[in-house]
């Protein structure tokens, strides 16, 4: 399906919205056990840790396995895409972390079968069924975005924003931070997305790794904490 420029644009808009009910409101991704236990007090050391998790965790997990996800489809190649899916949701080593991703994926997929009813969906259903996939969020992004017609550099910076957006919401909740302030914040950080994409984005999608040792350790203590505003 062709669309005009400035539809192609709005629909991926749509998808970027945090309001976009599949979720991830609910999930802190590990934010809320370290301002339990006071490792983050400040917006500068939100700051430090959001760009920690681009640097170790996000850009070069997410962002290669998005590219993968662009190259099983370009192929028609339902068990690479099943691959590429199933490599993020074990390098998620945090039960916590591997469940928010399965379940929001599944409820954007859902979505995008109601928001698309023209889109062919045929290729990660086959991915499912025959070759295993989970459908994590990062894959369902990647694949929608595709069809979509969106760029790969916007897909993944998109979902690089998401994420960025994600943490600074899940931290207005937690910490003394105003809205201004939190605003400020992802545009101070839109740049670091930027930059730490073109770092890597040439590189191969076999190469898609995470070293975020602390934050996945805070997951998963967080299950396990006396009182949470956050699923486990």
């Amino acid at each position: 399906m062709m669309m005009h420029s400035g539809t192609k644009l709005l629909r991926y808009v749509q998808l970027l919205d945090s309001a976009l009910p599949i979720g991830g409101f609910s999930h802190s991704f590990g934010l809320e056990a370290y301002t339990h236990d006071g490792r983050i007090r400040t917006t500068a050391q939100l700051e430090q840790f959001i760009r920690g998790q681009l640097h170790s965790s996000l850009v070069r997990l997410d962002g290669l396995a998005i590219k993968g996800v662009y190259q099983a489809i370009e192929q028609q190649d339902a068990a690479l895409l099943a691959l590429y899916d199933k490599r993020v949701h074990a390098q998620r080593t945090p039960r916590e972390l591997r469940e928010s991703g399965h379940k929001m994926g599944k409820r954007l997929l859902k979505l995008a079968r109601s928001l698309y009813p023209w889109m062919d969906f045929s290729l990660i259903d086959e991915a499912v069924q025959e070759h295993g996939a989970f459908c994590g969020i990062t894959t369902i992004h990647g694949y929608v975005n595709y069809h979509l017609e969106i760029g790969l550099d916007e897909a993944v910076t998109g979902h690089l924003y998401t994420s960025v957006n994600a943490y600074v919401n899940s931290a207005l909740r937690l910490l003394p931070i105003g809205q201004t302030e939190a605003q400020m914040l992802i545009q101070k950080l839109l740049n670091n997305i930027d930059s730490e994409w073109s770092q890597i984005r040439d590189d191969d999608p076999e190469d898609m790794h995470s070293f975020g040792i602390a934050q996945e350790i805070y997951a998963m203590r967080h299950e396990s904490l006396p009182a949470r505003l956050f699923m486990s």
